[in-house]
């Protein structure tokens, strides 16, 4: 594969963006009035003349000297007129960046949603599913490449603190669970403690220093056959900061930071992943076959899902309670007497 840039139309991301572009693009998508920019600027044209309006009517009352009233009136709209501009400038680099995007999503076959929508959540990121956002999805409509679904997705409940990029690929065939741990990757949980540390693959080189390898029992050649040294090349140089999950036919990477769809490197950086890694592990996977499995296309039920850990949490949740019974049982039978 050539270099990320080299096969792509990224002119859009840095080509100006007109009025009429971002109203063409809130008409297409149907964008709520509330986050259309003019509505914003409109809202904020409104704050400023109450703004001023209260401002006449107050100052006077709490300062007598005309001077300070003058200067304590001008400070405070002076203040109000600067904030009032940062946030039409904030909501008008949203719009255009919406815009750019859109443009280069166009150029390059694929489609572009800013708007919170669904998309295929599986493995360990549908289990977090239930407050789930995805906003910025961008979806491969060309034939020619590998059809994958990228977002940026978040708990619901301040999700701005803890946003991520996820990108999923469907395969032509199922294959067993299989995880790979980016050990460097940002965020709040080791996910290497999740897994039993016996399904763990030992690779040479550089890859296993980055990543830890997951498979179930008995598939450890199979994980070899997907994972071949291209293969792994190509993660430690487009995915160094991604975890991997095949499951349920789909790969899955997920990153602790949102896509940089908004410049041309990172619209790059994502089309390539998928592209390149994405479709080398297609071809890897797509004549698999598990001799295991009873009918031809599935996985046997070892292969299905990694075995995972007794987490602390789940002992205590079962001891307490049991310590609780059997104390309450104690107790009952000492008062009736049963026990000494």
């Amino acid at each position: 594969m050539t270099d990320s840039g080299s096969f792509l139309d990224l002119s859009g991301l840095s080509a100006p963006v007109t009025l009429r572009e971002v109203r063409r693009s809130d008409r297409r998508r149907r964008t709520p009035y509330s986050r259309r920019w003019w509505v914003v600027a409109a809202g904020l044209a409104v704050y400023l003349a109450a703004q001023a309006a209260f401002v006449a009517a107050i100052v006077p009352i709490g300062v007598t000297d005309p001077e300070l009233r003058g200067t304590v009136t001008g400070a405070v709209l002076m203040v109000s007129g600067v904030l009032a501009a940062a946030w039409a400038l904030q909501a008008w680099r949203n719009a255009s960046r919406v815009v750019r995007i859109e443009r280069a999503a166009r150029a390059n076959g694929l489609e572009f949603d800013p708007m919170p929508t669904a998309v295929p959540l599986v493995g360990m990121v549908a289990e977090q599913a239930a407050n789930t956002l995805a906003t910025d999805v961008l979806r491969s409509t060309d034939p020619r490449r590998p059809a994958f679904t990228a977002a940026t997705i978040g708990p619901g409940i301040a999700r701005a603190a803890r946003q991520g990029g996820i990108l999923v690929l469907e395969l032509d065939r199922r294959t067993p669970h299989i995880v790979v741990v980016n050990r460097r990757a940002r965020g709040r949980h080791d996910l290497r403690a999740r897994f039993r540390g016996d399904q763990r693959l030992r690779l040479e080189g550089n890859f296993d220093r980055t990543f830890s390898l997951y498979c179930p029992a008995g598939y450890e050649t199979d994980a070899l056959y997907f994972f071949t040294p291209d293969v792994m090349a190509r993660m430690l140089d487009l995915a160094s900061d991604c975890h991997a999950e095949l499951v349920d036919g789909f790969l899955v990477l997920t990153s602790g930071r949102p896509w940089s769809l908004g410049t041309p490197r990172g619209f790059a950086a994502l089309v390539t992943l998928a592209v390149d890694l994405g479709g080398r592990v297609r071809s890897q996977t797509s004549r698999y076959v598990d001799d295991r499995a009873d009918a031809p296309g599935e996985v046997a039920a070892p292969g299905r899902r990694l075995r995972r850990r007794v987490s602390l949490g789940a002992v205590l949740a079962a001891a307490v309670p049991a310590a609780c019974v059997v104390a309450g049982g104690l107790q009952i039978a000492a008062g009736l007497g049963l026990v000494p």
